[in-house]
């Protein structure tokens, strides 16, 4: 099964071209990027997240030939996700290949059969019948689940939290499940508990923009309640992560959205009323049931 949301964006000649994220699921439209600006133009306004800003990243070193200069550019227009750790990965892989555009293509072409390995072992610590919780979208992967459920006799049903304040669950997830012909429901954010009760959900799968070495993540905001809800009910809550770093989570930044954005779902142009909005929360190790990191190791508590 195929999802849009698997490569969001693709670089094609000399233009990157990316899914609007922000008009799914009425419109499946395409930006064209050219530039480094157009590309954190896009980045900022939340046209591609998740994996479609890691694509976004290796393409944009590609059309400017500077991996540091894109890394520092993307670094502070996103602060919480790690585009130096991206850039490591990058000068690595480039030493091996004749130009900058084969190794992004290596790179790229290695994370989905590292993304469909780690699914698959995922699937093997599911329960058999899963009713999975997740949280904002993990790019395709929960397409790959699926399949590797399905591959093993089990079977999966997805409860998807809709996520404030773009609705990524809603709009993103949700549509990219129901295209896929599998069974998926929306929750809004603030009746997990009340599910979880009722006994509806067995586990809990969310991605991380950021992990340490000791298990700690950074992730949409709404995660951390979820994960301490997970542990008073004991429910298995499941990590997908990538490149743990030896750090604390103090030192990592945590962004802060444009406060207007809690209203975006409104009519008019405001003047609207204060708002907090922390793009991201942290979620300590030790409610933590499993890690899947995308080499394929998985680690539990």
């Amino acid at each position: 099964m195929h999802s849009p949301l698997a490569f969001p964006v693709q670089l094609r000649q000399n233009t990157i071209s990316v899914l609007d994220e922000t008009k799914l699921p009425l419109e499946e439209t395409y930006i064209q990027v050219k530039t480094l600006k157009d590309a954190l133009q896009a980045l900022g306004r939340m046209k591609t997240r998740a994996f479609g800003q890691v694509l976004l990243f290796f393409y944009a070193c590609v059309l400017s030939g500077e991996i540091e200069e894109v890394a520092a550019a993307f670094q502070k227009t996103r602060p919480t996700f790690d585009f130096f750790q991206l850039a490591d990965v990058l000068k690595k892989a480039s030493q091996k290949t004749p130009t900058l555009k084969e190794a992004v293509e290596s790179i790229i072409e290695g994370f989905d059969e590292k993304r469909k390995v780690r699914a698959q072992r995922l699937a093997e610590i599911l329960p058999h019948e899963a009713r999975i919780l997740t949280i904002c979208n993990v790019n395709g992967e929960l397409i790959y689940l699926s399949e590797a459920l399905k591959g093993i006799g089990k079977t999966a049903t997805f409860f998807v939290s809709e996520t404030r304040p773009y609705l990524q669950g809603r709009r993103l997830t949700l549509w990219e499940l129901r295209r896929a012909h599998i069974p998926a429901q929306v929750l809004c954010d603030n009746q997990a508990a009340v599910v979880m009760k009722k006994g509806l959900i067995n586990c809990v799968v969310t991605g991380s923009d950021r992990s340490t070495e000791k298990g700690d993540i950074i992730n949409k905001i709404g995660t951390y309640a979820l994960a301490r809800l997970s542990h008073y009910f004991k429910i298995p809550f499941y990590v997908l992560i990538q490149f743990p770093r030896a750090l604390a989570v103090e030192e990592i930044a945590i962004e802060e959205r444009p406060p207007e954005e809690v209203f975006m779902w409104l009519d008019g142009k405001g003047p609207w009323p204060e708002a907090l909005y922390p793009s991201f929360d942290v979620t300590p190790s030790e409610i933590i049931s499993g890690w899947m990191d995308i080499s394929g190791d998985a680690r539990c508590a």
